[in-house]
């Protein structure tokens, strides 16, 4: 699978996370800074580095996108990088009508300006990555609301038929650091699988507001990691344990949550096509 870069302004990051979230379900790489970038890093030297690695620049671009200096530093970057290899790496995405940068403006951009269109645009930067096979499944129109009831309470939604539970892959050495060097505590970073959805998160972190026992650490996430406030040698005997069993718990409760959601989702069209069959019934043998 490709890596993307994904380049954005900080005042778009609710948008950027879904992407990222769209993203690791198709189990596609990406690099977002705020899950990248750690306290003393070189900002230049570590986006340089990023654009170098990935595959395609996704430079999302809004009012506040094109005027962000690092954004346009990134963009610089990636174009050059473009001109260099002769090869489609940086792929506009379009979220509010802006000014598009001159050089972007040959290229075929995603337009996500519509709120309540996400997967067609989505689509188009599936294929633009040369990710084929879902495409059908991605870009399929929304299902027609005169669908008997039944037939939509038993539908599994789309985000649980694509969400894949998540595990941890390994122990991040290098970006482990010791935040303050006057204590013996380091935030230890755990790889996940992939970008958990933000209600993941949510659920995450509920699972851990509350400790079990008395060596109990602060744990979060961040991007596609887990991090954990720890005395290293306490790693092995408790913590890896810890959040194993809380991702795991994590991952349950985000299913039966989507079921939830589904379910009430499919109670709500039931009652719509009522209301449609009531009005139908009255207002269609009128004799006018």
């Amino acid at each position: 699978m490709p890596k993307v870069f994904l380049s954005h302004s900080s005042k778009d990051k609710a948008f950027t996370r879904k992407l990222a979230s769209r993203l690791g379900e198709y189990n596609i790489k990406f690099w977002l800074d705020e899950a990248e970038i750690n306290i003393g890093d070189s900002l230049m030297l570590r986006i340089s580095s990023a654009i170098e690695e990935t595959d395609y620049i996704a430079v999302i671009l809004s009012h506040e996108s094109v005027n962000s200096h690092w954004v346009q530093v990134e963009l610089q970057i990636a174009m050059n990088r473009e001109l260099s290899d002769n090869q489609v790496r940086v792929l506009p995405i379009l979220i509010e009508k802006c000014e598009i940068p001159i050089f972007l403006r040959d290229k075929l951009y995603a337009d996500f300006t519509d709120p309540k269109s996400f997967n067609a645009p989505f689509a188009q930067i599936l294929r633009a990555l040369g990710v084929e096979k879902s495409l059908e499944e991605v870009s399929k129109p929304t299902p027609n609301p005169s669908v008997s009831s039944s037939k939509k309470t038993n539908k599994i939604p789309d985000e649980l038929q694509g969400f894949i539970d998540l595990t941890i892959n390994q122990v991040d050495k290098e970006r482990t650091y010791k935040p303050d060097p006057q204590k013996y505590l380091f935030n230890v970073y755990f790889e996940l699988s992939t970008y958990p959805p933000q209600k993941w998160v949510e659920i995450f972190e509920a699972e851990r507001r509350f400790p079990r026992h008395t060596m109990w650490r602060k744990a979060w996430v961040e991007g596609s990691y887990i991090i954990v406030y720890c005395v290293l040698n306490e790693i092995k005997q408790y913590h890896l344990r810890d959040i194993k069993e809380d991702v795991e718990t994590s991952n349950q409760k985000y299913r039966d949550l989507l079921h939830r959601e589904a379910k009430i989702n499919a109670q709500k069209i039931a009652r719509e096509e009522k209301e449609r069959n009531l009005l139908d019934d009255a207002l269609d043998n009128l004799d006018i």
